[in-house]
């Protein structure tokens, strides 16, 4: 994730401890909680009448802003108040302009690693909860409030050149290694300065050499929170590994004086249980654990409602309490799910022609296109704690999820119908869009067999013939592996 960047512009505080501090005075104002859901909030403009009046290609390419819809709930308030202080509460023992801290920093690069004088004012806290569920879109709109790079050259009328990173987020490595996550580190601070090619700069003969040459950075760039995401993958690191990673970061709001927030799925927690320090350290400034919402739940209402709103579908459908239920019935509560659930079942109604959500629209639409999440959403519905434990084991990889979206067009019956049309003589008469500059080199002619489409096409009732000769598959949006066969 990459941020904006800013120039330093200076802002008195009340707060006796946050006073004559730089870097904290460059921040943006602290928010009150109405202040902080309106600027959390992403609302794309409504549907607009005229585009109800585009044809079902170009209105498919508008269903895609429900994506960008980031709907405020009291757990975001509650992070984004959290994140706030964790950022003000580190700079509080780093301000540039105390002896302190100009010593300390001087001693990272010296013999004395750590200066005696130093006292940590940073501190941890965790995000839990199950994917899908909301963790990275709440974390993006929060840290989107900050610049990520504020460029800082003159302060109460003296010389003040740094750059402050004001947060910088990451992955675990999927190996669980530090090794990996060092070189994740300098990519991440390279993004943030804008310098493509600083992580080629910071190459290392050893691990200890790389995180001691972190610390430096991470000191010398005022780096105002780390966020480490997918913390689970540290379940997979070798022997040792995740201690050691677990004890480096702890090692860095400790000494360093880092903040650093733990993110990641419910499988995260057992990684702290096994080191009790690290358990107590990890949950310093509290966790937050995002839930899956129940039905009833009030801000699982306003998600739905707003994002039903949006609706491209020449006929608008009002919100029934059974296409309510369908929705929760095949989504369990799950954010996530229920943005793709929506998307999919407007791309079928506008390419089916029906042109209206319905109840058995959206449960046509999930029992067909959304099978692979079947087994995830079998475990929340059990309400079985063993079963539930397993459920991000049951999701299906990105890359399938991604498959799981991607956009077929209009069903084969449809699309062979448009293929009959294209012959030699239709393709000469063909204009060109006023748009097209030259004409593109033509693909040379392959002959096709035409005899057995021929026989279907004068047949009184092409469609059954096609099905029963297996040309038509009857899922909805050719997703059958039949439709893929070699």
């Amino acid at each position: 994730m990459r941020g904006a960047k800013a120039l330093a512009s200076y802002t008195k505080q009340a707060i006796t401890e946050y006073a004559g501090n730089p870097l904290i005075e460059a921040l943006p104002p602290i928010l009150d909680e109405a202040a902080a859901a309106e600027l959390i909030s992403n609302f794309p403009k409504p549907v607009a009448p005229e585009e109800l009046e585009l044809d079902g290609a170009m209105r498919i390419h508008c269903i895609d802003r429900l994506r960008t819809v980031v709907q405020p709930f009291l757990l975001h308030l509650e992070l984004e108040s959290l994140l706030s202080l964790l950022i003000r509460r580190g700079y509080v023992g780093r301000n540039p302009t105390s002896a302190s801290t100009v010593r300390h920093l001087h001693s990272l690069s010296g013999a004395q690693r750590y200066h005696d004088a130093f006292k940590s004012t940073a501190d941890t806290f965790s995000v839990v909860g199950l994917s899908g569920i909301g963790k990275s879109t709440a974390l993006h709109a929060i840290l989107s409030l900050y610049p990520q790079t504020i460029r800082h050259e003159r302060y109460e009328g003296q010389q003040f050149v740094h750059t402050q990173i004001t947060w910088l987020k990451l992955d675990c490595p999927r190996d669980g290694s530090l090794a990996g996550f060092c070189q994740q580190f300098f990519h991440a601070v390279g993004q943030a300065l804008g310098d493509q090619d600083y992580h080629k700069r910071h190459r290392h003969r050893n691990i200890n050499d790389a995180l001691q040459q972190m610390e430096q950075v991470a000191s010398t760039f005022f780096i105002g929170a780390l966020l480490i995401d997918e913390l689970q993958n540290l379940h997979l690191a070798k022997t040792g590994g995740k201690e050691s990673m677990l004890n480096f970061f702890l090692h860095l709001v400790n000494n360093i004086g880092i903040p650093v927030v733990f993110i990641g799925t419910n499988s995260m927690v057992s990684l702290f249980s096994d080191v009790m320090r690290v358990a107590r350290r990890s949950c310093g400034g509290g966790m937050i654990e995002f839930k899956r919402f129940e039905k009833e739940d009030d801000e699982w209402r306003f998600l739905v409602e707003n994002l039903w709103s949006y609706q491209w579908c020449k006929q608008a459908a009002e919100l029934t309490p059974e296409i309510f239920d369908a929705l929760y019935e095949h989504t369990q509560g799950v954010t996530d799910f229920l943005v793709k659930l929506l998307v999919l079942s407007q791309r079928y109604a506008i390419q089916s022609g029906s042109e209206c959500l319905t109840a058995e629209t959206i449960v046509k639409v999930s029992n067909s296109k959304m099978q692979i999440l079947r087994p995830a959403l079998s475990a929340l519905r059990s309400r079985d704690p063993s079963r539930m434990r397993k459920f991000d084991d049951l999701l299906p990889i990105e890359e399938q999820l991604m498959e799981m979206m991607a956009f077929n067009g209009l069903g084969r019956a449809d699309r062979l119908a448009l293929l009959r049309g294209v012959t030699p003589a239709a393709r000469a008469n063909t204009a060109l869009p006023e748009a097209t500059v030259s004409k593109p080199n033509a693909p040379s002619a392959v002959a096709v067999e035409a005899s057995e489409a021929k026989v279907f096409s004068e047949h009184p009732d092409t469609l059954a013939e096609l099905k029963s000769a297996g040309w038509i598959t009857r899922d909805l949006f050719e997703f059958s592996p039949a439709y893929r066969r070699p």
